[in-house]
């Protein structure tokens, strides 16, 4: 797609990318759960976990980089970095502190705005991508619950493969529905269909997008079996991605909630509630929440760093 005529960021954007980040700081720090870590005992951690979970974190954080940098290129034909990419992303996580949940990804037009991107097509990649994210999500909670819950296999693999096979298609509708939500602004060059982006390549994203949340299901899984002295079984791991990974999908649709902070581990301990001690689960889903905040953090200053430098260059 021809991007010769997309405008350079103006600095009140810029301003605005920082204004969000120093918000969504605020928020971060705010949302630390001090409280609730209390209960939790520094000689009853296993520390070898440590670094485990940072390694998983990291090849995460690559990941969702690759994906997404992959998935713009398909959808709007430029070619952007990877750092880049990792930019882009960490302001979307930054800016779900902030009440509302779109003012991250406005943010992160503006980032694409850097790189030639036009808004409208931002826009579609964005969308784009949420449902790819979900249809991961979906594809991981059924082969997690036909493990944690074989007894309703059947049900599962029904309910399941309807719901998958109807993201899927509505995945490749996107591109025509971003078109006729914009035309009233006479914006044209949304192709009804993207050659590239077609069915065979959404399951292949869908199944990127499915390792991600197998990343963050052993993240959570490794921070439990490391406070508790509980089996490792496949059932137990299972229930724990399952629970991880509703809480994440439900708590997003807590919109004026930052970050789906309460909501998330709610969710996550009423699922998990059926395999474990409800206490158990609660401090998990806490003990997980503070490390993503603190990864949150360290992005949150590192955009408003490489913000601050930007505009003193300019």
């Amino acid at each position: 797609m021809n991007q010769r005529h997309a405008p350079t960021l103006k600095p009140l954007l810029s301003i605005a990318i920082v204004l969000l980040v120093v918000i969504g700081l605020y928020f971060v720090v705010r949302a630390l759960p001090f409280d609730a870590l209390g209960d939790i005992r520094p000689k009853r951690i296993a520390w070898w976990s440590l670094p485990l979970i940072a390694l998983l974190q990291i090849v995460f954080l690559f990941l969702a980089a690759e994906i997404w940098r992959r998935v713009v290129r398909i959808l709007t034909g430029t070619q952007i970095t990877l750092w880049s990419s990792y930019l882009q992303l960490a302001v979307v996580t930054v800016g779900k502190y902030v009440p509302g949940k779109v003012w991250g990804f406005v943010a992160r037009a503006g980032e694409m705005y850097r790189q030639q991107i036009p808004v409208h097509l931002s826009v579609m990649c964005s969308v784009v991508e949420q449902m790819l994210l979900m249809t991961g999500a979906l594809l991981i909670a059924i082969v997690a619950a036909l493990i944690a819950l074989p007894k309703y296999w059947i049900a599962i693999i029904v309910i399941g493969v309807f719901l998958l096979l109807a993201a899927i298609v509505a995945s490749s509708k996107i591109p025509a529905l971003t078109r006729w939500l914009l035309r009233h602004r006479n914006i044209q060059d949304i192709p009804e269909k993207v050659p590239e982006y077609h069915a065979k390549r959404i399951f292949r994203f869908t199944l990127a997008y499915s390792v991600l949340w197998v990343l963050s299901g052993l993240i959570f899984s490794i921070i439990y079996f490391s406070l508790f002295d509980a089996s490792i079984t496949r059932e137990n791991v299972a229930a724990l991605t399952l629970a991880n990974t509703a809480g994440i999908v439900l708590g997003f649709f807590a919109f004026f909630v930052p970050g789906g902070i309460g909501v998330r581990e709610a969710i996550t301990t009423f699922v998990l509630a059926g395999f474990i001690p409800v206490r158990e689960a609660l401090l998990a889903a806490v003990c997980y929440r503070a490390w993503l905040i603190l990864i949150d953090g360290l992005n949150a200053l590192l955009i408003l760093g490489r913000e601050a430098s930007m505009t003193k260059r300019k």
